[in-house]
């Protein structure tokens, strides 16, 4: 008892990994509302998941074995065969012979458990063979092509619905009943295929050459072509000839031995009723559900896949283009931003250098802004000079100014969205079409412009702050402790030198002379001027080709890339998502 508790609790634990693997499936289909194929399809999930979860609830009830077949097939000839009764499901010319559900088995409560408290139109029958079937309940339909159709067919389903093997007896002489066919076509779906047996009754009316050379593989290849899920075992019997009393008509005996019945009375008596089958194929018809789910929304998606994939290329063509529109925006007036951006920096390295480089840093920093003029200021002698000088001075300072708030001048993200825009309208309806070739609703045809006020406004920004960013970076790059230790360091060195000689020799009572005090005042500039010239020659370099701005420019525009679509919002995710629908599940 204990090992069938535990092997129940194992299958429960791997029935639960099939239905979350459904569900998954399922909240895939709901992420991709504009693809068409996505409502059918989910709410095919929502019913594979309920039949799984149906397994799951009668784990641990009898297997159910039901035989469903058309009219004249022999299911009620074959059932009374196995029962060994030849009356215990009604059999003969009258139709339908079958008037509703005949239940085989050793116990009373089986119908109950089957079809529940209420079960309409249900038969228990018993017999001695019935003892051999401690593990399993055998069900009897009505035709699947009843007169009673209306009446008959809602059992039908009813018993297949709770079933885990499925007999689908066919007459032989005439295997390929296209109304059979069409009715089991959709009921098979659910099983695996070794959870389908083929009984072909009543072959010992035919030929038997006929029946092998001709009939079984052009029904085998028949049924493969008819049902997704082809049986993988296919019988043929002569279930009348199994009977207590046959009743052979005039004439009409058996016309060759060739007959699996006793094959068919194992596999029902031995195999199929055996302890701890029933959770096995309980456990491959839900794989089977998951593997006919999945591979039907595959399908789906790879119908679609060669168009979406054409509508992405353009996507990802037109988003390249405007975006080269807008980056042409951004680069306007190359010329201002350039001064802007060295006055920026000098800025930055003026609030970061200490020492004397420090100093020089922060005399250029002003010079920048106000240029030569502001030195004629403070000159003796022309008031023209002066005059001039003063001008020039505001001039200069007017024009900075500007080039600086052209660094963050918005005018100048709004230009870049708007042809971003009316870049990306032009490449739209081609994309559209493509996408409503591919099953999208063919309300994505609506241009998709300035859907996205997140990054909208997000764009208005987005230059200022990347190219502040990056004056930043280099500025403190340009400001490290090595770089300060080194560029101070002569001018550091002969302020400490001289003052230690001064310092010794005012000691000694030695004064130094006027002259020593001038070369030291002029060495000490030169090592300044040097030093800072060797300064401004790294910060050319740094500024060479106007490499801040292009590293903004590629940081702008892959922020636009990485941000939700401008155009088309969640379109494109969709499209995506529907690509990825298309994979082929791994054998485990």
């Amino acid at each position: 008892m204990m090992d069938r508790e535990l092997a129940l609790l194992a299958a429960v634990g791997q029935l639960e990994t099939h239905i979350q693997a459904v569900a998954r499936l399922g909240e895939q289909l709901t992420r991709v509302p504009l693809w068409q194929p996505a409502g059918p399809l989910a709410k095919q999930a929502a019913e594979a998941r309920h039949m799984i979860e149906s397994l799951r609830t009668r784990m641990d009830r009898r297997l159910v074995v039901t035989l469903v077949g058309p009219c004249g097939a022999g299911k009620s000839t074959l059932l009374n065969a196995l029962a060994g009764v030849d009356d215990l499901s009604p059999a003969g010319h009258t139709r339908p012979t079958t008037r509703g559900l005949v239940l085989f088995s050793n116990d009373a409560e089986a119908a109950t458990q089957l079809l529940g408290p209420d079960a309409p139109q249900a038969t228990m029958r018993a017999s001695q063979a019935a003892d051999l079937l401690r593990h399993m309940i055998l069900v009897d339909t009505p035709d699947t092509d009843s007169t009673a159709g209306d009446q008959h067919r809602p059992l039908i389903l009813k018993a297949v619905e709770q079933s885990d093997i499925l007999l689908c007896v066919f007459d032989a002489q005439n295997p390929k009943r296209r109304d059979h066919a069409d009715f089991m076509a959709p009921l098979v779906q659910r099983f695996h295929g070794a959870s389908l047996v083929a009984v072909l009754n009543q072959v010992d009316r035919l030929g038997e050459k006929e029946l092998t050379d001709e009939i079984v593989p052009d029904f085998q290849a028949y049924l493969n072509q008819a049902w997704d899920t082809p049986p993988q075992r296919l019988l043929l019997t002569s279930a009348r000839r199994h009977l207590q009393r046959p009743r052979w008509e005039p004439q009409a005996g058996p016309r060759h031995d060739l007959d699996q019945y006793e094959e068919l009375r194992r596999l029902l008596f031995d195999t199929f009723s055996r302890p701890g089958f029933g959770p096995d194929r309980r456990l491959a018809n839900a794989r089977r559900i998951g593997d006919f789910l999945a591979e039907q929304v595959r399908q789906a998606a790879a119908h679609d896949r060669p168009v979406l994939s054409q509508a992405l290329q353009q996507w990802q063509n037109g988003e390249q283009e405007a975006l080269e529109h807008a980056m042409q925006a951004l680069r306007a007036d190359d010329q201002r931003m350039v001064v802007g951006v060295h006055a920026r920096l000098y800025q930055m390295l003026a609030q970061r250098w200490t020492g004397p480089i420090g100093w020089m840093v922060a005399i250029w920093s002003r010079l920048i802004l106000f240029g030569t003029g502001l030195a004629a200021l403070v000159r003796w002698g022309n008031p023209l000079s002066q005059i001039w000088g003063l001008v020039s001075a505001w001039r200069r300072h007017k024009e900075i100014g500007a080039a600086l708030e052209a660094l963050g001048d918005q005018n100048r993200a709004d230009k870049a969205l708007q042809n971003y825009q009316q870049a990306w309208l032009t490449r739209w309806p081609d994309i559209a079409e493509r996408l409503v070739a591919g099953r999208f609703d063919p309300q994505v045809r609506r241009p998709a412009s300035d859907e996205s006020p997140v990054v909208t406004g997000a764009l208005r920004n987005l230059w200022a702050q990347t190219l502040e960013s990056e004056i930043e970076g280099r500025a403190r790059t340009l400001s490290g402790t090595f770089l300060q230790l080194l560029f101070n360091l002569p001018t550091v060195v002969l302020l400490v030198y001289v003052g230690w000689l001064t310092a010794v020799n005012f000691l000694k009572q030695a004064y130094l002379s006027g002259d020593f005090f001038l070369h030291a005042l002029l060495t000490i500039a030169i090592a300044l001027l040097l030093s800072f010239f060797a300064l401004q020659l790294l910060v050319r370099i740094v500024l060479r080709g106007n490499r801040i701005q292009a590293q903004a420019l590629q940081k702008v525009q892959a922020a636009m890339g990485d941000a939700p679509r401008m155009a088309g919002c969640g379109i494109y995710e969709q499209v995506i998502q529907v690509l990825s629908l298309d994979t082929k599940k791994e054998e485990p």
